[in-house]
């Protein structure tokens, strides 16, 4: 083994009191958290010394030691020890106090236990912890949990994501009403056609789409965050002529091991996963021939909604060109090899969307969409929220702009999205 990665092995150990346990096995693997930032993690396994009875291939008993490790930020992300039982020699938790394990984080983070995170749930066996970013909602949001046995042993410590700092916000007051940005409100009220399980019918209603609107009114962020990241395409596919070769599909790398040089010297940590002009254009064409190949009697049918870049594809996602919206859309997505640009793989949803083929269609929406605003707006809401801000990598405090109830298109009531 790498001597670096010893002496990460040999401080984990004693560390978390691993001295009745050994290295079974290990992995380094490339990953990126909520935020895009890309990292490797160093993944190991501890065998307890002492195992009772045959081990099972492919299952870890009872016991097991599991912990990663970010190289690039030096620090443990999560432990787990396999159905909550520890042999290890250390009781980290003793007398089993939330300040005990606050302060623990301090020492294994470098956060401020009480001012970057607070507790806000008991635990059976434990604490969860979030940010602690003045009362307001923040997202991605980070969270800590951590739990330990009877003995005050640790069981399981996971950190999902990182906790941003008052260093890492832009802070401000909320001002942002409902009136300064209308324009943007009635776009975001949308015809959407909700399955109805117990009628097996479509029904048509003007739903709000959740977006975060920025404090000046001069931007939208995308709720999702997958969304935040695509390049919006949104142009029908056509085509003349069916596509006569055989469609050759690559191999699909979803993880891909690293060494421990990689790991150590940051390879490609850099790389902002972005999608090009030219390869857009390129995308374009992959897809075009999927669509000449699988469905050559449907162009001017289906377009292509967005692109994304991910680790090791370009992901390009495509639905049925309808003008009303359903809450299951009909959607082709094709994934591209970004060196290459030629065709690793497509999924079609189509068999998934085929237990609506019994639904009856929606009717025609009665109401207008001026008559429907008028009748939602009271409902409407703006949340302060502090939202990851791509274009200045800092949390810019929004407004996030929702409605928990819809109008029916065809009666004109208020109806609970939750009834759909």
């Amino acid at each position: 083994m790498d001597k670096r990665l010893m002496k990460i092995v040999d401080d984990i150990r004693g560390k978390f009191g691993l001295d009745a346990y050994k290295l079974e096995t290990y992995s380094i693997h490339k990953e990126r958290n909520s935020l895009g930032e890309a990292f490797y993690k160093f993944n190991m396994e501890f065998f307890p010394n002492e195992i009772s009875g045959e081990i099972e291939e492919d299952l870890n008993p009872a016991g097991t030691a599991i912990v990663d490790y970010n190289i690039q930020k030096e620090f443990v992300e999560s432990v787990i020890f396999v159905e909550d039982k520890s042999f290890a020699t250390k009781s980290h938790f003793p007398n089993k106090t939330e300040e005990e394990v606050g302060n623990w984080i301090e020492s294994e983070t470098g956060l401020t236990y009480g001012n970057d995170f607070v507790m806000t749930e008991v635990l059976e066996n434990g604490f969860h912890f979030i940010p602690n970013i003045r009362d307001v909602e923040i997202t991605p949001v980070g969270m800590i949990d951590v739990e330990f046995d009877n003995d005050g042993k640790l069981t399981t410590y996971n950190l999902f994501d990182p906790i941003p700092t008052t260093e890492d916000l832009e802070l401000a007051e909320f001002t942002l009403t409902l009136e300064e940005i209308e324009p943007i409100v009635r776009k975001q009220l949308q015809l959407v056609n909700f399955p109805v399980e117990a009628e097996k019918k479509f029904v048509p209603v003007y739903a709000m789409e959740e977006v975060y609107v920025t404090l000046d009114g001069s931007r939208v962020i995308p709720f999702l965050d997958h969304e935040r990241e695509e390049v919006k395409v949104d142009e029908v596919i056509e085509w003349t002529e069916p596509f006569t070769g055989e469609l050759v599909r690559g191999h699909v790398d979803l993880v891909s091991e690293a060494t421990a040089d990689e790991a150590f010297e940051g390879k490609g940590i850099e790389e902002k996963l972005v999608v090009t002009t030219d390869q857009i254009e390129k995308s374009k064409d992959v897809v075009r021939d999927v669509f000449r190949s699988e469905f050559p009697e449907e162009s001017g049918m289906w377009k292509i909604d967005t692109l994304q870049r991910l680790e090791h594809f370009i992901k390009a996602t495509c639905s049925m060109d309808e003008t009303a919206t359903s809450v299951f859309n009909r959607q082709l997505v094709v994934l591209i090899n970004p060196e290459t640009m030629t065709l690793l793989n497509y999924v079609d949803n189509g068999e998934v969307f085929e237990i609506f083929d019994t639904f009856e269609p929606a009717e025609k929406a009665v109401v207008s969409h001026e008559d429907a605003f008028e009748k939602l707006v009271s409902y409407i809401s703006l949340t302060p929220t502090y939202v990851y801000d791509t274009v200045t990598e800092k949390y810019i405090l929004c407004g996030l702009l929702d409605a928990a109830e819809g109008v029916n298109a065809v009666t004109g009531e208020i109806v609970p999205l939750t009834d759909f």
